[in-house]
Formats: structure tokens, C-alpha cells, sequence
């Protein structure tokens, strides 16, 4: 597994508590109490509690609240979920204000940002937490020294094709490519035999950073240097990368040069497209499609000496304001570690091993089809989570819009990942 570097600066705990402004450093320490109400009644602890899932991460995550909420007495969970687009900015203002919830979600690149407000967890934890957890998900959760949050899942991405395009081609539809090379021989097949694209490395064409920066490692290079204070993907394993990109649609004619949102996507689905990369989520999707399709894992860049994928992770945390933290942790705990339906009905890969082990996963159809290739590659440490910092948007966006513009052949493959990698710099140190 690649860790992200999850450096914690001066500026940014002093950034953090100038924002938090008038909440008041007592506030942050947990001397307020719990915010958004939900008080104690007849002895029983209302938890408010966070979420940014709709969808059928709604659904999962309303299954598992629902049957928490059933088997306590003294617990009760009362699930709130925010606008996915507005999700950290709201949840940092009800951090830095005093009226933050008592549990609450966040993705694993996100958890810088949140480090002064949120409750260290290893004195609250049940003993033997860590062994319950898949050890390289488990580790992404530990910042500064301190276990900040219990994960949930992780989610990577994985290589989906569509078997009836393999077919048509004259591929076989049960051996997709492992490599490079095998990719471009079934891309360049799929292109000379159907009317077919036949590969897009980012089918909603906006979130271009998570996969080369998997891929990035994979060279064994360093998307950001060991304090994510200056960028490293400018070098020639960057360069090579963006060249790539560029060739996909430009060169191999693979695809077209256009980088138009959610494009890659609406071809996937509607069979015009062989092969893209996407995460486990998209096993919900793709069980109502009409033709048939597999996952592989996604190791199919050039000059790959290290297989990686991007992965990401949902994972609980406590505001340290909350007054309810004991019930929070314990009910962290037990959300994560009875997620059965967070991979059959979400499709995600759950984080605790037993959950993963069970024979009620393992006989499921989600389990055949993505999660036992997902657990695969999170059991054997071929994650590459993106860094966490003050502001993510610091390097995900020079990075996005650069890769954008290579592959709709606007720019330079080496000028444009140069420049990203310069913006990225100033960023990071401005």
C-alpha cells in the first residue's frame, strides 16, 4: 500500500483555529456540549449523526442505522444526511461554531482539514479495535500519532469492460488486459474491428487526479513531496503519464479528444464504450445495464513496476465538541463492524475483517463480480490513497483541469503536467 502523507503543519493548526473565530478554543477542546440537539431522554443518548450518502449509499447506510437503532436501548441514532456538494464546508462551519454533530462521515483525504475539532480515539476505542479492521484501511485513519477515525470501507477502482464489445472484437471476454501492453492490443482491436471507443481512463472526465496518482506511484514516482509541501509529478514518470493521456485520444484514437462531463460514463452504460476505470460503486449501476461486463484490476498504464489503484475511504469521526463521544465511538464502532449491506447493497468493500470474511459477502453476487478482486488488492497493499491536506482542491484541481486539456489535445502533455505541477507548488506553499 502507497500511504498518503498526512503531515500536520503550524499553519495549519493556526488557519484552523483563527476560522474557528469566536467557537473559542474551549469549544474546540469539547467544554460545549453536543450540538444540533439531541439530548439524553428517560436514558437514552440521541447521537446526531452526519452523512453525505444518497443513492444506494442512502439505502445501505439507512439499512445499517435502522438495525443499530433496533438492537440499542441506551443508543439511538439520528441520521442526517447533508447535500453531498456542501457536505465539508457545512460540516466545517458546525466544527469551528460549536454545533457540530456528534458523529459524523469523511473521506479519508479530508480528515486534515478537520484535526483540531475532531476527537483523538484511542482511549475511547473497545480493545483490540485495530485487529478488527483490515490493517492498510485501518492505517489511513491515524494522523498525527493520533487514531482521528474508524473506517468504514475502502472504495478503489477497478477496471470495468464490457464483455459483448470483447466478442464482437474477437477477444476473449473472460481475459481482459493486465498490463499495458495487453491493453493497447485489445484497444487497438476493439478500434480496427467495431465502431466501438475503446478505452477512457476517467469515464465522468473531471476526476482525472485519483487514477494517475495511483498510477504515478506505480512508477515509483511521488505525486507530492514527504510534507505535501511542493509537488513531484512534474519529473519524467509525470511527463510519461500525461503523454499517455494524451495518446489515448489523440494518437491511438481510442477515444475521442473530449473531455465534456460524465461522457465516458453515459457511453459505458449505453454499450459504446469497452473499457473504463471506476470505483465500487459502480456495481449498482451497472447490474441494470443489458449486456454483460467484467472488473479486473486496473494495473494497465506503461512503465507500471508497482501495481496501484486509487482508493479512498468513508470513515466515522467525532467532534471533539460532542458531549456523547463514548456513544458515538461505540456506535462507530458497531456501524463499521456489522456492514454487511455496505457491500451488498452499496457495493462497497467493508473495512472490517470479519464482515469481509463472512460467508454471507462471500456467497453474494457483488462478491464475484468487484469485491473479491477489490479485497484482493486492499489485502496485498495496492492502494494509493490521494494526500491529505489543509485544502485539497490546492493540488486536485491544477491537476484535473491540466489532464482535461491533454486529453482533449488542447495543450503539451509535458507543459501542461509542468504547469499543474508549478500551480501545484504555489498552492501548497501560499
Amino acid at each position: 500500500m502507497v500511504r498518503k502523507s498526512q503531515a500536520e503543519t503550524p499553519s495549519s493548526r493556526r488557519k484552523f483555529i483563527k476560522v474557528a473565530g469566536g467557537a473559542g478554543i474551549a469549544g474546540l477542546a469539547g467544554c460545549m456540549g453536543g450540538g444540533n440537539g439531541g439530548g439524553d431522554t428517560n436514558g437514552t443518548t440521541t447521537l446526531q449523526y452526519w452523512t453525505l450518502f444518497a443513492g444506494g449509499d442512502g439505502d445501505a447506510m439507512k439499512i445499517l442505522v435502522d438495525r443499530f437503532n433496533e438492537e440499542h436501548d441506551s443508543i439511538q441514532i439520528e441520521r442526517q444526511r447533508q447535500p453531498f456538494d456542501e457536505y465539508y464546508d457545512k460540516l466545517f462551519t458546525s466544527m469551528t461554531g460549536g454545533d457540530a454533530p456528534d458523529l459524523a462521515v469523511f473521506h479519508t483525504p479530508q480528515i486534515q482539514r478537520f484535526t483540531e475539532a475532531l476527537t483523538p480515539l484511542g482511549g475511547l476505542l473497545s480493545d483490540g479495535a485495530a485487529d478488527a479492521y483490515v490493517d492498510s484501511i485501518w492505517q489511513e485513519t491515524e494522523f498525527g500519532g493520533d487514531q482521528l477515525a474508524v473506517p468504514l470501507d475502502t472504495h478503489p477502482n477497478g477496471l470495468y469492460y464490457n464483455k459483448d464489445i470483447f466478442e464482437e472484437a474477437g477477444l476473449d471476454p473472460e481475459s481482459p488486459p493486465t498490463n499495458f501492453e495487453q491493453l493497447k492490443t485489445a484497444a487497438d482491436t476493439i478500434t480496427a474491428e467495431t465502431d466501438k471507443q475503446a478505452f477512457n481512463p476517467d469515464p465522468y472526465l473531471r476526476f482525472f487526479v485519483r487514477q494517475f496518482v495511483a498510477w504515478q506511484h506505480g512508477r515509483g514516482g511521488q505525486f507530492l513531496n514527504e510534507d505535501n509541501t511542493e509537488a513531484a509529478f512534474g519529473d519524467e514518470n509525470g511527463v510519461a503519464l500525461a503523454q499517455f493521456y494524451h495518446d489515448i485520444a489523440n494518437e491511438w484514437n481510442w477515444d475521442r479528444a473530449d473531455s465534456t462531463d460524465d461522457r465516458g460514463t453515459k457511453a459505458f452504460r449505453s454499450g459504446d464504450l469497452a473499457m473504463t476505470i471506476n470505483g465500487t460503486w459502480y456495481f449498482g449501476v451497472l447490474q441494470s445495464q443489458d449486456f454483460e461486463w467484467g472488473m479486473a484490476k486496473p494495473f494497465v498504464a506503461p512503465g507500471q513496476s508497482s501495481p496501484q489503484t486509487w482508493a479512498n475511504s468513508h470513515t466515522l469521526g467525532v467532534p471533539n465538541s460532542s458531549s456523547k463521544q463514548e456513544a458515538a465511538v461505540e456506535a462507530a464502532e458497531w456501524i463499521t463492524q456489522n456492514s454487511l449491506e455496505w457491500g451488498t447493497e452499496a457495493g462497497h468493500l467493508p473495512a472490517a475483517q470479519s464482515v469481509l470474511d463472512s460467508d454471507d459477502l462471500r456467497s453474494s453476487t457483488v462478491w464475484e463480480k468487484t469485491l473479491s478482486t477489490f479485497s484482493d488488492m486492499a489485502q496485498n497493499g495496492e492502494l494509493s490513497y490521494m494526500p491529505s491536506t489543509e485544502n485539497n482542491e490546492d493540488y486536485t484541481r491544477p491537476v484535473n483541469n491540466a489532464i482535461s486539456q491533454i486529453y482533449s489535445g488542447q495543450i503539451d502533455p509535458e507543459e501542461g503536467i509542468q504547469q499543474a505541477a508549478t500551480d501545484v507548488t504555489n498552492n501548497l506553499q501560499g
